[in-house]
């Protein structure tokens, strides 16, 4: 009897640890997101903004559009030209096969319009050129709130 058990559990054992290993695989062929957060508006009926960072899956792809319901969001560009900060639309975002996008303050952010009230929580849906979408969920900050060190770019409190 126990032999039967053992080798049952033998011949049965690589089949019952398949899933996780085509799950870890599956997860390193398709795009993620993490680390998302929006910092709320400081004046009421303005554009919240959005943070993420996006990691690419085992092609190139782009990321053209984020969604959330009832919401309106684009993704943006800011740079810094002559002292002047100048912000713009985006079409899309290139993301390269395993390598990562860094949706960040002082860079490439969400503009996030409709936002009222005072929720904990935005759930983010990103879509992909290939036809990808993955979902997440922004913890909403206050207007105040300080990026993480991790988000600011280099020289701005990074160590």
């Amino acid at each position: 009897m126990l032999r039967a058990v053992v080798l049952s559990l033998l011949i049965a054992g690589p089949a019952l640890a398949a899933p996780t290993v085509v799950k870890v695989a599956e997860e390193r062929t398709r795009p993620h997101a993490s680390d998302a957060w929006v910092r709320a508006a400081a004046v009421p009926g303005r554009p919240a903004a959005g943070y993420l960072v996006v990691t690419g899956g085992g092609q190139p792809d782009r990321l053209v559009s984020v969604t959330s319901p009832g919401l309106r969001i684009e993704l943006h560009s800011m740079t810094m030209a002559g002292g002047i900060m100048k912000m713009a639309k985006l079409e899309g975002v290139a993301v390269p096969a395993g390598g990562t996008v860094a949706f960040a303050t002082g860079s490439n952010h969400l503009m996030i319009f409709g936002m009222t009230g005072t929720p904990k929580t935005v759930p983010l849906t990103l879509n992909f050129g290939s036809g990808a979408k993955v979902t997440t969920v922004a913890e909403v900050r206050a207007p105040n709130a300080a990026a993480p060190v991790a988000d600011l770019p280099a020289g701005h409190g990074r160590r």
